[in-house]
C-alpha cells in the first residue's frame, strides 16, 4: 500500500536507512503504473512537493518527478539544493533540457513513459552514486565541459601515454570505435584502456571522467 504524503510530517520518514526511499510526483496516470512497478512497495506517492524538505529527510529520499506546471525546472533546482536525489522525467526529453537539469543538480533524466527496466537501471545507477543521462546528453555535456581550459593536469601522470591519448579522444566526443580507428587499435583495447583510466582516476563513466579532468 502506498501512503499519501500531503499536509503532515511522517516521523517514520526521518529514521535513518541505508537505501534512499523512492517518492514519486507525477501528473500522468498512464505512466504511473510503470513508475510504481519500477520503484517497489516502499514507494510513497507525493501529491504536493511544496516544503517537502520539512516532511522528508533529503538524505533518505530519491524523488522521481515529472516536469510539469506543478514541478518546473526551478522547483527541481531548489530540491537539488536541499540535497534531494532527483530523477527527473519529461514528456518530451531533449538534450538542451537534459543539460539544464544536470546543471541544476539532477541525478538522472528520463522519458516520462520509460520502461520499468530503464527506470530501475536509472535508480540503481543513482543509488550507487553515479549519474543517469542518455548517450546524446552525456556526449553533449562532455563537449561543453571540454570547451573549458584544463587548469590542472596532474592526473595525466597517473596514466600511460596511450591512456592519455584515449582520454583526449573521449574529451573530443569520440566513440570507442572512432577512437580505435584513430589510434590504430581494436575497440576491445580501447575499452580496456578506459577501464584502467576509470580505476586510476576513480571515476565511473565518460562524463565523470570529463568532470574530473576539468575539475568541475
Amino acid at each position: 500500500m502506498h501512503r499519501q504524503i500531503d499536509n503532515f510530517t511522517d516521523p517514520a520518514l526521518r529514521y535513518p536507512m541505508q537505501v534512499r526511499r523512492p517518492f514519486i510526483f507525477i501528473q500522468n496516470p498512464n505512466a504511473l503504473k510503470n513508475w510504481l512497478a519500477a520503484t517497489g512497495s516502499e514507494t510513497k506517492i507525493l501529491y504536493d512537493i511544496n516544503n517537502i524538505d520539512q516532511k522528508i529527510t533529503p538524505e533518505n529520499a530519491t524523488l522521481l518527478i515529472q516536469l510539469s506546471e506543478l514541478a518546473s525546472q526551478e522547483t527541481i533546482r531548489q530540491l537539488c539544493q536541499q540535497n534531494f536525489n532527483v530523477l527527473a522525467f519529461s514528456d518530451q526529453p531533449s538534450t538542451k533540457e537534459g543539460i539544464q537539469l544536470f546543471k541544476a543538480g539532477v541525478k538522472g533524466y528520463l522519458n516520462t513513459h520509460a520502461s520499468v527496466e530503464r527506470i530501475q537501471k536509472a535508480l540503481s545507477t543513482i543509488e550507487s552514486g553515479n549519474i543517469w543521462l542518455g548517450q546524446a546528453i552525456m556526449q553533449a555535456m562532455i563537449g561543453q565541459i571540454g570547451q573549458t581550459p584544463i587548469k590542472n593536469d596532474d592526473w595525466k601522470k597517473l596514466l600511460t601515454n596511450r591512456e592519455n591519448q584515449v582520454v583526449n579522444q573521449v574529451l573530443n566526443k569520440k566513440s570507442n570505435l572512432e577512437i580505435a580507428k584513430l589510434l590504430g587499435i581494436t575497440e576491445r583495447t580501447v575499452k580496456s584502456h578506459l577501464h584502467n583510466v576509470f580505476e586510476k582516476l576513480n571515476v565511473s563513466d565518460r562524463l565523470a571522467l570529463a568532470l574530473r579532468v576539468h575539475n568541475w
